[in-house]
């Protein structure tokens, strides 16, 4: 291998190299964005109608399924999920991963646009929103909070914040949210309107009429042209208020003779509270790319600057602030990789003394450099995935250099000058360390292509070991051997450290022993490690499967759910019952209440549902993360939260990984919801009474209770009424109906314009009898005279899968690392239960999720296997030879579900992820080992003497390597997060167990397999 001879000569090119390598790493590591976990970037699209007063199936009928069809024929469209509720449809549209997102979106905001003129024209809101991360994860949420202040007073005070934090360059928006809308409201007479003979038609097209904003044109006069303004904008409610209906025995009826015309707030559809205390929010996102740090700091200080000018009576709070968590999480991640380098470093420098170990220890930052570089410039961010991934690669990026450095040490042993050492040294084991570091990519390249949520969430990962591990060979074969010169000139430096000459010790006396006892007794040894293997593997089943694993945040997300029928107030109340259990719980620091819409999304995989009167959330946030006391928290708030009779309180902690509808999830698909409906009951008995299960949640259970206007059409006929101006009428007077958009000029401000009855509260049943219906000789009709009211009961929610309807039955676990056991136990049951013909069910949730996510690492793992096989094939040129070294593969099976068993860990998605890495990793040391072993024989050695050579002069870097791999997952593995430690005792497990039996096993398969040439003849 010539590149070492190559970089010895340009000596100064190469030092000038790693100078910039230096100053362009360090620039980009205080530049590159930080987060707490990784943007996930999904093929998700939603599409959002709202259409108040209409019924579930009217909202199928006329919005969704119109929309669904489309949809469903677009290219790339993986799943469709739809649910309908009063007067709002949530359409959510997965699209194939490795699409052009963009695009897709693009694609459904043009079909949808060809429909839209063929849907209802009173929809209040049709949004077709792509998943982006920077649009969805709230970085800080502010509340604006006070006792008695009115809205107004809030929102212009927000206004005001709003737009001196969207100065900021991080900041790509704020929001202001949970505030009721001003609108101004026409309460009409309709007792009156009849007695003049007015209909609510007439008075909408005169509205409409007086609004319209119709440019007159232009006027030239000599040099100059004006612009002629007929009509506009009005100026004050008194112009509104004078606006003349109709004229009857010559004289004007005017708005104001026939209704109240006011500011009003809108009906509330979400209330909030702060620690009890009315509030309203501004959430903060980041652009895209952005430093969460940097825009903490920044808003901060405006926030801090902005409370001093406020008044007692109102306080600016902090419900919501992610930068501390990131600050935290990096810098203890950070800490894990000084920990790590620190300790590598110490074992370095006891095996090969302060020289060697300085040359080795300086590959350290020189590699993790080139990876921020090459991180930074892909757009990744500086988040626990990417930092971790760090401390993995840690352990492997040392192992070429230490492999080279002990090399050019033995040659300079045997005589050669340092020179001479440092270049046939490194060229000796510059093959088997390219072809190793390449096996080792492999085994991660393939993690980088997992197209799915998980997948996206993991990428950086596999990339982030990928560029270290490329650096670090770079390094070991340019940049070692000119270090080696300079510092291993000095003769001293042949001498062996004590350690190395007690393990030269132990190889000669023990080891060696061992080795021919191996050899002469092969079959032993073999069966030694089957039986190990097959040992471990029949303890998996005790060791369990689990998926990504909880957040450990001091954070709970807690929801609501009423009777379909229930009120925002009547939501409000059983909030209220919370929060009285939050003030006597000594380690809540706050919490932030929502009634009728879920909190602004502060967690990447928890997305907020949409207003419903029925829905409540509260973010809850505790002093600090103790494990034990947070769930001795849980514990108590669950018996405390049984005693309320209303409603539903269900929570689960916050977990890592790509979002999910809940741990379980059954969904029940037919077209007939009676049907349905029978079949739910059965399910949701046969879910809740599988042990472990919590929270069974059944929508169809949930009855809802509606007011059926039931028109006499035979009346409606007599009297020439037509069912439009009824249904119009109906919707004006009772949740009133927003015609217009008007502008106001001495305010400068737009506001909805909207008719309805007058009441001082909520409308009641009696307000029906005020109602008044005009025919077409324009008389006005009582409506009680053309219907009857009567109560009807109907489906609250409609639920659509892939266009077909279906329910779904929901639950929650104790405990999270036993769903997916708990699911297969409810699939059992399923497959007993009688399904009627047309009807199934599909298994959804964690499970679904698991299973894709799972299938595509055993996918990955085969991809890996065939591809580091091929690569072997061809650097070894054997089909044998490749077969021997895979030897380490089950063996490191053994050592990685040990270790599992005996830390108590189950076997998670991380976990599965670090035994796929093991895979690239544990073929290293056989690779080594092989490859010196050839090179022998080429030499002229016997077969067996060439294996006891190689397997003895091999012993030490392949202890070496093995030992700092192992030390530098230490600190990281030891922080007990569920998230790494699984992954970090299933490398470390699979590392011994596989470097213990292949300093013996590889010896034996070579001996066994490997024909030589003299055999051959």
């Amino acid at each position: 291998m010539r590149l070492p001879h190559l970089a010895i000569s340009n000596r100064l090119f190469v030092i000038t190299s790693i100078v910039l390598l230096v100053f362009i790493g360090y620039k980009s590591f205080k530049s590159m964005p930080r987060s707490e976990d990784p943007f996930l970037e999904l093929p998700k699209y939603s599409i959002i109608a709202v259409y108040p007063g209409a019924s579930p199936e009217d909202m199928e009928e006329l919005i969704v399924d119109p929309i669904e069809e489309l949809i469903d024929e677009l290219d790339d469209i993986d799943e469709i999920k739809t649910e309908v509720t009063n007067g709002l449809a949530v359409i959510n549209v997965d699209a194939e991963f490795g699409i052009d997102y963009d695009g897709k979106y693009d694609d459904i905001v043009t079909e949808i646009g060809k429909i839209r003129n063929e849907l209802p024209s009173g929809i209040l809101e049709l949004d077709i929103n792509q998943y982006k991360p920077e649009d969805r994860n709230v970085v800080h949420q502010y509340a604006l909070v006070s006792k008695d202040v009115e809205f107004r007073t809030l929102y212009d005070l927000a206004e005001d914040l709003e737009k001196d934090l969207e100065k900021s360059n991080v900041v790509k928006k704020v929001e202001i949210e949970a505030y009721p809308h001003e609108e101004i409201r026409i309460s009409l007479d309709f007792q009156k309107m009849s007695q003049v003979g007015i209909s609510l038609k007439q008075v909408v097209n005169v509205l409409k009429s007086n609004n319209a904003n119709i440019p007159g044109g232009s006027l030239k006069s000599g040099k100059l042209t004006f612009n002629i303004k007929s009509s506009g904008s009005y100026e004050s409610l008194d112009e509104i208020r004078n606006i003349a209906i109709t004229s009857q025995d010559n004289q004007i009826v005017y708005l104001k003779n026939i209704a109240n015309i006011n500011y009003d707030y809108e009906d509330p559809r979400w209330i909030a509270r702060f620690n009890g205390e009315k509030a309203i929010y501004l959430s903060v996102y980041q652009k895209k790319g952005g430093n969460i740090l940097t825009l903490s700091e920044e808003i901060g200080q405006k926030a801090k600057d902005f409370k001093k000018k406020l008044p007692a009576s109102i306080q600016l709070e902090t419900p919501f602030e992610q930068a501390p968590a990131v600050k935290s999480r990096i810098n203890d991640f950070l800490n894990n990789l000084l920990q790590g380098v620190f300790l590598v470093g110490i074992i370095i420098l006891v095996f090969l003394g302060w020289r060697p170990a300085s040359i080795v220890v300086t590959v350290i930052p020189l590699s993790i450099l080139i990876a921020i570089i090459l991180l930074d410039f892909t757009g990744y961010a500086l988040h626990q995935i990417s930092i971790s991934s760090l401390v993995i690669a840690l352990g492997l990026l040392v192992d070429n250099a230490i492999v080279v450095v002990e090399n050019i040490i033995r040659f300079k042993k045997e005589g050669f000058g340092i020179g001479k050492a440092a270049a046939m040294g490194t060229a000796e084991v510059g093959y088997a360390i390219v072809s190793s570091t390449i096996t080792t990519v492999l085994a991660f390249a393939p993690l980088a292509l997992l197209e799915s949520g998980p997948g996206v969430f993991l990428r950086s990962l596999p990339l982030t070991v990928i560029f270290v591990l490329v650096g670090s060979l770079v390094l070991a074969l340019v940049f070692t051997p000119i270090l080696a010169q300079k510092l291993l000139k000095d003769k001293n430096t042949t001498k062996s450290s004590v350690i190395i000459e007690k393990l030269e010790d132990f190889i000669e006396k023990k080891y060696s022993k061992t080795l021919d006892f191996a050899l002469e007794k092969g079959w032993l040894i073999m069966l030694i490690g089957v039986l190990t293997m097959i040992g471990s593997i029949l303890l998996f089943p005790k060791i369990g499967v689990s998926f990504f694993p909880t957040a450990d945040k001091p954070m709970l997300l807690l929801s609501v759910e009423q009777p379909y029928s229930s009120n925002i107030d009547h939501t409000d109340e059983t909030l209220r019952f919370i929060e009285s259990v939050l003030d006597t719980t000594d380690y809540v620091q706050s919490y932030t209440t929502n009634a009728g819409h879920g909190n602004p999304q502060v967690y990447y995989n928890r997305i907020p549902e949409e207003y419903k009167t029925y829905h409540g959330e509260v973010l809850i946030n505790f002093k600090e993360w103790d494990e034990e006391r947070f769930h001795n928290t849980l514990n108590g708030f669950r018996k405390a939260f049984n005693s309320n009779p209303n409603g539903k309180i269900s929570f689960r902690e916050l977990q890592n990984g790509a979002p999910f509808e809940a741990p379980v999830e059954i969904l029940l698909i037919g077209e007939d919801l009676k049907t349905l409906k029978r079949i739910s009951y059965d399910i949701e008995n046969l879910i809740a009474e599988t042990p472990g299960v919590i929270d069974v949640e059944n929508p169809l259970a949930r009855a809802k209770t509606d007011i059926k206007v039931d028109i006499n059409r035979d009346k409606a006929a007599m009297y020439n009424v037509s069912l439009f101006d009824i249904d119009q009428t109906v919707r004006a007077s009772l949740n009133g109906l927003s015609i217009d958009k008007i502008k106001i000029s001495e305010e400068d401000e737009e506001y909805p314009l909207v008719l309805r009855i007058p009441f001082k509260d909520r409308p009641s049943i009696r307000d029906f009898g005020k109602v008044s219906v005009p025919n077409a000789r324009g008389e006005n009709i009582l409506l009680s005279q053309l219907a009857s009211i009567k109560f009807d009961q109907d489906y609250a929610k409609i639920n659509h899968y892939n266009t077909d309807r279906n329910t779904a039955i929901t639950s929650n676990v104790t405990n999270p690392e036993e769903t997916r056991k708990i699911t297969e136990s409810i699939i059992e049951k399923l497959k007993d239960y009688k399904w009627p013909n047309g009807y199934t069910y599909h298994v959804g949730g964690e499970y679904e999720t698991q299973s894709e996510s799972f299938g595509d690492l055993g996918t990955l793992l085969m991809v890996a296997l065939i591809l580091i096989f091929a690569v072997l094939v061809l650097q070894f040129r054997s089909i044998r030879q490749p077969l021997i070294i895979f030897s380490a593969i089950p063996l490191a099976i053994s050592g990685s579900f040990i270790a599992l068993f005996i830390t108590g860990w189950s076997f998670s998605f991380f976990a599965f992820v670090g035994f796929i890495s093991l895979v690239g990793i544990v073929v290293n040391n056989s690779i080594i080992l092989v490859d010196y072993t050839n090179q022998l024989l080429k030499e002229g050695l016997s077969k067996i003497e060439a294996i006891k050579t190689a397997a003895k002069r091999r012993f030490t870097p392949i202890i070496l390597t093995t030992l700092t791999t192992i030390v530098g997952l230490l600190p990281l593995t030891a922080s007990g997060t569920s998230l790494w430690s699984p992954l970090g005792w299933t490398l470390i497990g699979g590392m011994i167990s596989s470097t213990l039996l292949t300093l013996l096993v590889v010896p034996i398969l070579y001996k066994w397999l490997t024909v030589t040439y003299k055999q051959r003849i």
